[in-house]
């Protein structure tokens, strides 16, 4: 028979093993800084779609809002003004909606519509915010135009979009790539735009100076790149050639150094992706409707902490701190 020490002994090793688990579990789940993810679903066919917040490390969803006849092409936070901009278009069977921003409050929900002012024959593509300074940028496209290609200033009062920065030797838009770096000092805005031969080019403006400050040529660019200012880095999702996969890469936007962090997705693609204090979370593809989201931690060398099945497919997401 066992002696009273021995399954005192026992059960304290019980004890410690529980409490070990519990103890990995809890920091597993303070891993991620507190917030939350508000993403776009995308239902083909459908004149409805939903503003949901997701749970980052379980994938779980909670409606949010309804965007009722209202289609999201992308989605940028305030971080120090609190607003929440959806970009987008009302009147979702038109062909020719207007392009229009609806201004969003991430905690109670409330809403605003306004329709974006912008020059005549143009596209728009992407939004961003520079939040040190509050004021909206995007990407915009004039065919009929030498040099047609150019960014935007969107006033985020009257929602006028006004030139700022042109880009020349470009013809074309790449709009999944396209990140914004600020600080008290940088200001700086990277697209991806359709460069010479089979390369795409990832041009760096300043958008103080308004004028173009890096430029390097890729055929394999990743998609949504994204700063983080933990780690002081930009992260992307990049197709792997010769298969359908992705992976997680940190690319320096300045001379086009490329490091591959993740292993790759096999049978999946990326539908969106960002970043916020040192971790970097994207929506993988398998079909339309099978899909996971996944963190990264970055200051861990892009260690998976989080691969979680998703209920509806997102077309845009943004991290929001608490």
């Amino acid at each position: 028979m066992l002696s009273f020490r021995s399954m005192n002994n026992s059960f304290q090793f019980l004890l410690f093993i529980i409490s070990y688990i519990i103890l990995h579990i809890i920091n597993g789940i303070q891993a991620v800084p507190p917030g939350f993810l508000l993403g776009a679903t995308y239902r083909p066919g459908s004149v409805s779609n939903l503003l949901c917040k997701i749970n980052p490390l379980t994938g779980e969803f909670t409606t949010f809002i309804s965007l009722d006849d209202y289609k999201a092409y992308d989605l940028t936070y305030d971080i120090i003004h609190k607003k929440f901009y959806i970009f987008g278009s009302q009147g979702f069977i038109k062909r020719e909606a207007q392009l229009s921003v609806l201004v969003v409050n991430p905690f109670n929900g409330t809403k605003q519509y306004r329709p974006i002012t912008s020059e005549d024959d143009t596209e728009l593509f992407g939004l961003r915010v520079d939040s040190s300074t509050g004021q909206l940028y995007s990407l915009q496209m004039i065919d009929l135009e030498k040099n047609p290609v150019s960014i935007v200033h969107i006033d985020p009062i009257t929602f006028h979009a006004k030139r700022w920065a042109n880009i020349t030797k470009s013809d074309g838009i790449q709009p999944d790539s396209m990140a914004i770096f600020y600080n008290s000092t940088h200001h700086q805005y990277f697209v991806t735009v359709a460069g010479s031969g089979y390369a795409d080019d990832l041009v760096g403006v300043d958008l103080v100076q308004r004028k173009v400050i890096s430029r390097i040529s890729n055929s394999n660019l990743p998609a949504y790149l994204c700063y983080d200012n933990t780690t002081n880095a930009f992260y992307g999702m990049q197709e792997v050639q010769g298969k359908r996969a992705c992976r997680l890469v940190r690319l320096n936007p300045y001379n086009g150094t490329l490091s591959i962090l993740s292993h790759d997705f096999n049978d999946y693609l990326s539908s969106t992706g960002t970043c916020y204090g040192g971790f970097y979370f994207t929506m993988i593809v398998e079909k339309l409707d099978t899909q996971k989201i996944v963190t990264f931690d970055l200051i861990n060398g892009g260690k998976i902490v989080a691969n979680s099945s998703a209920e509806d497919y997102l077309d845009a997401i943004a991290f929001v701190p608490l």
